[in-house]
C-alpha cells in the first residue's frame, strides 16, 4: 500500500528536506480526511482554514493543520473517538503515525489532537533515501494538528467536495464565500508575533483577483466571535472595507513576505504589495 503513498508524494515533486517533510504531511492529511469521512465525522463538522482553501482553489503552499467547525454547537464533542480510525487508516497505507490528544484550557471551545510520525522512518520508507533520513534527529516528527471548534461563528454555508484515494470519498467544508469571510476575519484580527501573516495577505489578494464575494453575515459573526472592538451586529460592507484599509496601513509588508518564501516557487507576485495596493483591493470587495 505504501506504493500508493509514494505515488502521491511523487506528484508533489519534493526536493529539499523541508519539501519532503511537507510533502509527507500533505499525504498524511489526505489520508486523515479520508478516515474522518469514512467514520462519519463530516455529518457533524466541516473543514475550514488553510487546508480548505488549498483544496477549494488549488493554491500554492503546504498545509500544516486541519481546522474544523461543528455544524451545530456541541460543548460535549470530543475528537478522541475519531483518533483510532485515523491511526488505522494511516496504518493501512503503511504509515506509522500516532494520535495524541492535546490538552486545551478548561474554557477552550476547541477539541484538539496531534497526529505524529517519525520523520526519518517515513523518509526512508517513502523516499528510500538513507542519507536524507539519517540527516534528521531521531526525535524529529512530522506533525499534523487537528482543531475542532465546538462553538463556531454562525451563518457559514457549506459545500460537499469529492476526493479520492484508493476509492472516492466525500468531505464537508465551508463554501468559498464563507472561507473568504474567515480569511478577512484573520486579516483584520490575527496578529502573529506582532506582525501580519503573509498567507493572510496572499489569500486575500487571491480572492479579490478571482472576483470572490464574501459571506458578510458569517464575516460579521466571526468578527464578533474574535472580539474585534469595531465589530457590531449589522456591520456593513463599507465598514468592513474601512477596517481592512486601516489594518493594511499597519502592515510591514517586507516582514509579511517572509512567511511565503519557503513555499512559493515564484515571488514576483509579491512585488506590488503595499498599503495602496491592498487598500485598492479592499474597495473591490463584494458580498454574496
Amino acid at each position: 500500500m505504501d506504493r500508493i503513498v509514494k505515488k502521491m508524494l511523487d506528484r508533489l515533486a519534493p526536493s529539499t528536506l523541508f519539501e519532503v517533510k511537507s510533502g509527507i504531511r500533505q499525504v498524511a492529511i489526505e489520508i486523515i480526511l479520508c478516515a474522518l469521512s469514512r467514520s462519519g465525522f463530516f455529518k457533524q463538522a466541516a473543514l475550514n482554514g488553510d487546508t480548505a482553501r488549498r483544496i477549494q482553489y488549488g493554491l500554492d503552499g503546504y498545509s500544516h493543520n486541519l481546522e474544523f467547525s461543528l455544524l451545530k454547537a456541541d460543548p460535549r464533542f470530543k475528537i478522541a473517538k475519531f483518533l483510532p480510525a485515523i491511526e488505522e487508516e494511516l496504518k493501512s497505507y503503511g504509515l506509522d503515525f500516532k494520535a495524541e490528544l492535546k490538552e486545551n484550557a478548561k474554557d477552550s471551545v476547541f477539541s484538539s489532537a496531534y497526529i505524529n510520525g517519525n520523520t526519518g522512518e517515513h523518509i526512508l520508507l517513502l523516499c528510500k533515501d538513507k542519507k536524507l533520513a539519517e540527516s534528521v534527529s531521531e526525535t524529529d516528527v512530522i506533525k499534523v494538528k487537528i482543531d475542532v471548534d465546538t462553538d463556531p461563528p454562525l451563518y457559514a454555508a457549506y459545500d460537499t467536495v469529492k476526493r479520492e484515494l484508493t476509492e472516492p470519498y466525500e468531505i464537508n467544508m465551508y463554501d468559498k464565500a464563507s472561507l473568504f469571510a474567515e480569511k478577512i476575519d484573520n486579516t483584520i484580527c490575527r496578529i502573529w508575533n506582532s506582525r501580519t501573516r503573509g498567507w493572510d495577505l496572499y489569500d486575500f489578494d487571491f480572492y479579490i483577483k478571482n472576483d470572490q464575494p464574501v459571506n458578510l453575515k458569517h464575516l460579521v459573526s466571526s468578527l464578533l466571535y474574535s472580539g474585534y472592538v469595531e465589530a457590531r451586529e449589522g456591520m456593513t460592507l463599507d465598514e468592513v472595507k474601512s477596517n481592512l484599509c486601516y489594518r493594511f496601513k499597519e502592515v510591514n509588508y517586507e516582514r509579511a513576505k517572509i512567511d511565503l518564501l519557503p513555499f512559493l516557487k515564484k515571488n514576483e507576485s509579491l512585488d506590488a504589495w503595499s498599503t495602496e495596493y491592498f487598500c485598492g483591493l479592499s474597495e473591490l470587495l463584494k458580498e454574496v
